[in-house]
């Protein structure tokens, strides 16, 4: 009779355990949805502080000259810049870099253009398997990013 109670408060102790182990899981996870659901929010909210600056810029495509265009063009750059500071995946950093990159380039050309008439082209960049980037990026980055990235995307505009 005393084997069965000491195999029984064995049993009981052994439910216990399991049932406070498979409470820790789900507190775990319950933590990182609430972090990813932290990190969403604040993403989205980077992406609106984003719009809010381009927005308050003069848009390349409103200027009069190439040069002022490539002014233009480098002024919506450092307010991307900001942006990148708050990243912290370096998949999204790199697409929004790239992106970068080919704006510096164009807007490089449009000076030449004012100087010596040379026609400046805007090359979109893409990923090695021939993606376009922005479309990359409107597809990884949160909702209120899209305006931002489709702006970016068409700096003749």
């Amino acid at each position: 009779m005393a084997g069965i109670s000491v195999a029984a408060a064995i049993v009981v102790v052994a439910l216990c355990a399991g049932a406070l182990s498979v409470i820790s899981t789900v507190d775990g996870v319950r933590d990182r949805a609430s972090d990813a659901r932290d990190t969403r929010v604040l993403r989205e909210t980077d992406c609106l502080d984003l719009e809010g600056r381009l927005n308050r810029l003069v848009p390349p495509g409103a200027t009069g000259s190439p040069a002022a265009r490539a002014t233009a063009i480098r002024d919506e750059n450092l307010a991307v810049r900001l942006y990148l500071d708050q990243l912290d995946n370096q998949r999204d950093e790199d697409a929004w870099r790239q992106l970068l990159d080919a704006r510096t380039v164009f807007a490089d050309a449009l000076d030449r253009q004012d100087k010596s008439r040379t026609p400046a082209f805007y090359v979109a960049p893409r990923t090695t398997d021939g993606l376009v980037v922005t479309d990359l990026l409107v597809q990884w980055s949160p909702a209120p990013c899209a305006g931002p990235v489709r702006r970016l995307a068409v700096p003749e505009l």
